[in-house]
């Protein structure tokens, strides 16, 4: 039996992570006959060139990233400060007409079931709706303790983002609708059905609805044709990918560039939709736009990235070693919990909270900075340091082995529609 299923990935700032990953599952149901839409987010033009439907939503021109400016860190400690901070969910008024727009999405399209990436009033309408959610998340989205996405800081969250609290308006939200009271904003982030695309390896999860599946990915389709990797000849292959330019600004990917110059490496950076002509780019280099991960994954011999989750997934599923240059808290703590904690790499810059809420930095190899992203020499060291470690490279290859196993072993349309049939709460 085949089911409508309507997808509403998080779509504020970085979104083509998010719509990334929902697309890998939308390709796998509609794979099995299963009706596929999304609702309007910030990256829909990944969607149409996957060939999906998209429901218009008003609310569409609040997400785009060029109208904010996005400072150089973000230290977001758990879900609800990115809530309050990034979307402005601490006004009423915002969450609801963002509620009422998915709410409508939803009567329009009139799915059988909900797939949500970090989208909370996605949840509450679906749920109001009686339909069944399921969940993609990674382990900190729906981690029972405080300040998941930044476990080591000593603060609250509000010390480090003093955006008022939007946990009342999720609240009020919520009983307003009859689904009873939200006591934690990761709440809302579990489904019926909760799909993290690691293993308990990387991410152990309490959650009873969890399952590990593997890693969940998504390449354009024209992405292999469109990928001019440069030849190797003899030299190591650096692939470099921080993001689709929605946080990271030019300066700091020059910064990577400027670190590859007159080095004997062979270096291909995607740069996404965010960069072009203002680029130096070293004679070593190659830039490409969006290219997806497999391709590039495949040609390399180490990643730079910016410790998105998606990307250090993928990168261990290839049996990559990663050079992990973080540009927000829980691209840091991927750099700590999945790639230095297993020696699959390693982490370029790591911060300290301190009791005024203010960060301190410190950099790998140069020590404490005050400097707004890691500097060229930095990362020319840990690229060095990496290609210089085969055991790194070893045990990056033992993490994708089981990261492919686990892949490999999961039904992701039985998952989804086993929800399905469960349905709604």
């Amino acid at each position: 039996m085949t089911h409508r299923i309507l997808f509403f990935p998080w779509g504020w700032g970085g979104a083509a992570g998010y719509t990334a990953r929902c697309l890998a599952l939308a390709d796998r149901l509609a794979g099995a006959g299963d009706e596929v839409a999304f609702a309007d987010c910030g990256a829909t033009r990944l969607v149409r060139e996957a060939g999906f439907p998209v429901i218009e939503q008003s609310t569409a021109p609040l997400r785009d990233p060029d109208r904010r400016r996005v400072p150089p860190y973000l230290p977001f400690a758990d879900v609800e400060r990115v809530f309050a901070v990034a979307a402005g969910y601490h006004r009423p008024e915002r969450f609801r007409r963002q509620l009422d727009e998915d709410a409508a999405a939803i009567a329009r399209y009139r799915p059988d079931a909900v797939v949500i990436d970090m989208s909370p009033t996605a949840s509450l309408a679906a749920r109001a709706a009686g339909l069944p959610v399921v969940a993609l998340a990674d382990a900190d989205f729906v981690a029972p303790h405080a300040n998941a996405w930044m476990p080591w800081s000593t603060v609250p969250p509000r010390a480090l983002l003093p955006h008022p609290d939007c946990l009342p308006v999720l609240d009020e939200a919520s009983r307003s609708l009859g689904l009873g009271p939200v006591s934690r904003a990761e709440d809302l982030l579990a489904g019926d059905v909760t799909l993290i695309p690691s293993i308990p390896e990387l991410e152990p999860v309490g959650l009873p609805s969890a399952h590990h599946v593997g890693p969940l990915y998504w390449d354009p389709p024209a992405a292999e044709r469109r990928l001019a990797l440069p030849p190797a000849r003899g030299r190591r292959r650096v692939y470099v990918t921080i993001g689709s330019g929605g946080m990271v600004g030019a300066a700091a990917l020059q910064a990577v560039l400027d670190a590859c110059a007159e080095q004997p490496w062979v270096v291909f950076v995607s740069t996404g939709y965010g960069f072009g002509h203002e680029l130096s780019v070293p004679g070593n280099v190659t830039l490409g736009g969006f290219t997806g991960l497999r391709g590039p994954l495949e040609w390399a011999d180490v990643v730079v990235s910016h410790g998105g989750y998606s990307t250090v997934v993928a990168t261990l599923e290839h049996g990559r070693p990663s050079v992990v240059v973080p540009f927000m808290s829980e691209q840091e703590m991927n750099g700590r919990e999945m790639v230095e904690r297993f020696g699959a790499g390693v982490l370029l810059r790591t911060s300290r909270t301190r009791p005024d809420g203010r960060l301190e930095f410190t950099d790998r190899t140069s020590g404490p900075t005050g400097s707004p992203f890691v500097a060229a020499p930095d990362i020319r060291a840990g690229v060095r340091d990496v290609l210089a470690d085969e055991a790194m490279t070893a045990r990056a290859r033992d993490l994708g082995e089981r990261l492919r196993r686990r892949r490999d072993e999961t039904d992701l349309v039985a998952l989804v529609h086993k929800a399905v049939a469960a349905g709604g709460r």
